[in-house]
């Protein structure tokens, strides 16, 4: 994930929120719902005369008029009919997830609270689960501090190979890409819309990720010669129009096509909390074989871990500057696998434009790159454990929760696979 200082956000999950969202100049303060009143206070515990009624609340960092109801796919679609005349919720869509097996609906709750459904169906239903549509972001923060790719031994990896990532499919899910006007990203990338499109604001985030991975341009681009499949989930918040969000519904719809697609690598530049439709579907991926690269999360040192970031087998990416100090703004925790440049970077923007960003996000771009890059020189000797075997290892010795294994290291992983 990554932020702009002109353009504030934050993670609404806490996911951003996606790593989702964020830490910038300011914040978009969350939003809540009154459940109830409590009298329990420390005053109590002196005289029942002095207890103050207070309110009790809950972060609303869900989709408030909208849910989703999943089953296995081989049961009739009349165990959902039933569940939705049932509780009064109508159908807005319905997607097959073939690779989890599971039959996702979409449905509206005609002003009922999302979060109280979900425990009911839970606790009444069998046939069915239910969950909340929960919000996943994107973060921006601006720098002017350039450094190059040589950092991590890129430029050196692609002279040695003659190959930046040909034979490699890279899945992006995150905000529309813009490719108009742009030369630098004129390379193989389908798009894949779930949302519209927007205004420049609104597909800046996606470019940037998608420069920083398949730019032709020499100082932005990792793996140029990749297919880069870029699917758009993220779309602008209507209470905050500098945040970029989405939900669990679209993030799992993504996931699926990512999947159908047969990605090798599938970036994630956001972050959110855990949700068991994602995170099952983001397992799926795993153990398919596919890299799954995620942004540690920019919330700072004492943040909640970042999901999907913090799932098992996903390689969660954290952002360092020139100096390989790590981004001030990044999540800390066990589950930081990797770090990469984040601090800084020079990319791609909309309108043939370029930006100068930071944010775990670019650094997650950066080890997706890399990952495509060591898949095309040798594929069969590659795995994801070979990137924190050879990392050059920074902060504490060995595995630390500021720097994970340390900073990715491509020629190190190249001689590792036998590529000299």
């Amino acid at each position: 994930m990554k932020f702009i200082h002109t353009l504030p956000t934050r993670w609404l999950y806490s996911l951003l929120a996606f790593g989702l969202l964020s830490v910038s100049g300011c914040s978009t303060p969350p939003e809540y719902k009154v459940i109830g009143k409590t009298t329990h206070s420390t005053t109590c515990q002196v005289s029942a005369a002095l207890c103050i009624e207070s309110h009790v609340f809950r972060v609303v960092d869900y989709e408030k008029d909208e849910m989703l109801i999943t089953y296995d796919s081989s049961k009739p679609a009349e165990v959902a009919d039933d569940i939705l005349k049932k509780y009064r919720l109508r159908a807005k869509r319905s997607d097959n997830l073939d690779s989890v097996k599971t039959t996702m609906i979409t449905a509206a709750t005609n002003g009922q609270d999302p979060m109280d459904l979900v425990a009911v169906i839970k606790k009444q239903e069998t046939e069915v689960d239910a969950s909340t549509s929960n919000f996943y972001t994107t973060a921006n923060v601006s720098g002017n501090d350039l450094y190059p790719m040589s950092m991590t031994g890129v430029t050196a990896a692609r002279a040695r190979t003659g190959s930046s990532g040909a034979g490699v499919t890279i899945g992006m899910i995150d905000t529309p890409v813009d490719m108009n006007y742009s030369d630098s990203l004129q390379a193989a990338i389908e798009r894949i819309n779930l949302v519209a499109s927007g205004d420049e604001r609104n597909r800046l985030h996606g470019t940037e990720v998608a420069g920083v991975m398949v730019s032709n341009n020499p100082r932005i681009g990792i793996a140029p010669q990749s297919r880069l499949v870029a699917i758009s989930a993220f779309s602008t918040n209507p209470a905050n129009p500098d945040q970029r969000r989405s939900n669990s519904g679209l993030v799992a719809r993504a996931l699926e096509i990512a999947m159908d697609q047969g990605v090798d690598v599938l970036n994630l530049s956001f972050a959110g909390k855990s949700d068991p439709l994602v995170d099952k579907l983001v397992q799926a991926a795993v153990q398919r074989g596919i890299v799954v690269v995620a942004s540690a999360g920019n919330e700072g040192p004492g943040a909640q871990p970042a999901y999907p970031a913090a799932i098992p087998g996903v390689i969660a990416v954290t952002a360092v500057d020139r100096n390989r100090q790590v981004f001030g703004r990044a999540n800390r925790g066990s589950y930081i696998g990797l770090a990469a440049p984040g601090v800084g970077i020079l990319t791609t923007a909309p309108r043939g434009s370029f930006q100068v960003s930071s944010g775990t996000s670019l650094a997650t771009a950066h080890v997706s790159g890399v990952a495509a890059l060591l898949l095309a020189a040798n594929r069969a000797n590659f795995s994801p454990n070979l990137l924190y075997q050879t990392a050059t290892d920074l902060g504490t010795p060995g595995h630390d929760g500021d720097y994970g294994h340390g900073l990715v290291n491509v020629e190190r992983a190249l001689a590792s696979i036998g590529v000299r």
